[in-house]
């Protein structure tokens, strides 16, 4: 398969496998040697953070001349994105052949795996060819059933926040999605916890590490300052933007802390350089054409980019659209309390929330919502709005194809 054959490939696949769990990754990994054995993790869980702080540690782990391998979800501008050793995107060459050796050994062997399983596969082979010394690697949904918990022992496991996200797979309390993304949690391995958990969630990963035997280790306050952050009496500058991203930073701070403990050698500069040049792109990113483009699309991180959004001082102005699937009455409540101008829009995808059903969310909190379907209008129309702050939220795909078409204001 050339590059185009192998991305309508990997979008073919179903999103979930016909049998449930882990089962086929794992006889397709077996036919493949089990790259993933022969790689060290860092596993990280989470409903919100979890993205930033896998940029921030791969970046620091890299300035410390480890090979780090980092695999992340969802993309936005291209699929390369998700795989990367040391920033550079895996080559669409090496993507291409890769995936064209593990499609011939799924059809050969009769394991059709859902298509995150099949990213998975695809990054532990191409971290094993190029022999990575650590790999970064991120859940896609929950950590129980997740396809990335097929690895044995990683160095650590961190915990990022933990909220209100995807009920329909992992429960409808606290403490059942907490439990689910406690099932990446293994024996006698560090967990590195969020400094400001739900006080429930706190109470079911404590239970879990003591089932375990796994250190309980959860990451100190941080303190915001002029420059960045203070955290443990040192002062720290952040290239990602929010100030929800210190909490994020404290996290990756104490897990660089458990990794010296553990015989890794991360140097102070490399953690400072880190820190300043790491990038996660639509996580409260301005581009240059002064639009701010945030991917919250669930209450915890709608509130988050809120308090972000108030300390600005500004009148806002939002363009937003939800996936239907989403707590998009939750969102919207959070969001007016910034009695924002309103844009709302959609998608050409059938998860995609119909414009009326957001503007209709908004008006009950006494907010008229002007409708525009079209998304590149719609931020055009909040590029307009010269006395407000233009906010893209609500979905990483509306983020994603703003991203894209919106690098100027000339544009």
């Amino acid at each position: 398969m050339n590059y185009n054959e192998t991305i309508e490939y990997i979008h073919s696949t179903p999103k979930f496998a016909r049998t449930l769990g882990n089962e086929l990754l794992r006889r397709l990994l077996n036919k493949l040697n089990n790259p993933q054995d022969k790689l060290k993790f860092i596993h990280i869980a989470g409903t919100n953070g979890k993205g930033s702080c896998a940029v921030m540690l791969a970046e620091i782990l890299k300035n410390s001349g480890y090979r780090v391998g980092l695999f992340t979800s969802p993309y936005i501008t291209c699929f390369n994105e998700r795989i990367r050793i040391d920033g550079e995107e895996i080559p669409n060459a090496k993507l291409a052949e890769i995936t064209t050796r593990i499609r011939k050994t799924i059809e050969k062997y009769d394991t059709p795996v859902s298509e995150f399983a099949l990213d998975t596969a695809i990054a532990f082979e191409y971290f094993t060819e190029e022999k990575c010394d650590i790999v970064v690697l991120e859940t896609g949904l929950g950590g129980r059933l997740d396809a990335t918990n097929v690895i044995k022992v990683p160095l650590i496991t961190v915990l990022m926040s933990i909220g209100f996200d995807h009920m329909q797979y992992l429960g409808d309390t606290i403490e059942e999605i907490t439990a689910e993304k406690c099932g990446i949690i293994k024996e006698n391995r560090p967990v590195i916890v969020y400094p400001c958990m739900n006080d429930n969630a706190v109470s079911v990963i404590k239970r879990f590490c003591a089932e375990k035997n796994a250190p309980y280790i959860q990451a100190d306050m941080p303190r915001k300052s002029s420059g960045g952050f203070i955290y443990n009496k040192k002062e720290y500058e952040l290239s990602l933007g929010g100030d929800f991203q210190i909490y994020n930073a404290a996290t990756v701070l104490k897990a660089v802390e458990v990794l010296n403990g553990l015989g890794l050698s991360i140097k102070d500069a490399a953690v400072f350089s880190g820190l300043k040049s790491a990038k996660n792109p639509a996580r409260f990113e301005m581009l240059e054409c002064g639009l701010i483009i945030d991917g919250a699309h669930n209450r915890p991180a709608s509130a988050a980019l809120c308090e972000t959004l108030k300390a600005l001082n500004k009148p806002i102005c939002l363009c937003i659209a939800m996936m239907s699937d989403k707590d998009v009455s939750g969102v919207v409540s959070e969001f007016s309390k910034l009695s924002p101008c309103v844009i709302a829009t959609e998608i050409s995808m059938p998860r995609c929330a119909p414009a009326e059903r957001i503007s209709a969310e908004f008006y009950k909190h006494g907010i008229s919502a002007l409708i525009e379907k079209d998304p590149i209008n719609a931020a055009r129309l909040a590029l307009s709005h010269d006395d407000k702050i233009p906010v893209v939220c609500g979905s990483l795909y509306l983020a994603a194809e703003i991203r894209k078409n919106f690098k100027s204001r000339d544009d």
